[in-house]
């Protein structure tokens, strides 16, 4: 049951990271944002960086622009997949590798 959890949880926020890497690559290279794919990026990671918004100023490097506001989302979840992906494996059961197989905590096997 752990690894169908840990699976999903890692292909979920996955998903979620390369959004914003994304975000974060064309509002560094100021791409186009009437390109459909580009615009279709902005307005579904948006409310993803939300909440983050104003925390720090972007900061404008000649015609470059770093998103800190995306920065922050990127870490942060990041930071709430590895906590959700170590709560779930103090829930679950544990299992260790022997010479015989696999064994819980109760040494079955």
């Amino acid at each position: 049951m752990y690894g169908i959890v840990s699976t999903l949880v890692n292909i979920v926020f996955g998903i979620i990271e390369f959004l914003l890497l994304l975000r974060f690559i064309f509002r560094f290279f100021v791409a186009n944002a009437a390109t459909p794919f580009v615009a279709w990026i902005y307005t579904t990671s948006a409310s993803l960086v939300t909440p983050f918004a104003k925390i720090v100023p972007d900061l404008r490097l000649g015609q470059f622009v770093v998103d800190f506001s995306t920065l922050v989302a990127l870490i942060v979840y990041a930071f709430i997949g590895y906590l959700i992906l170590r709560i779930f494996s103090y829930v679950g059961p544990r299992y260790y590798r022997n010479d015989r197989g696999y064994r819980d905590d109760n040494g079955n096997l």
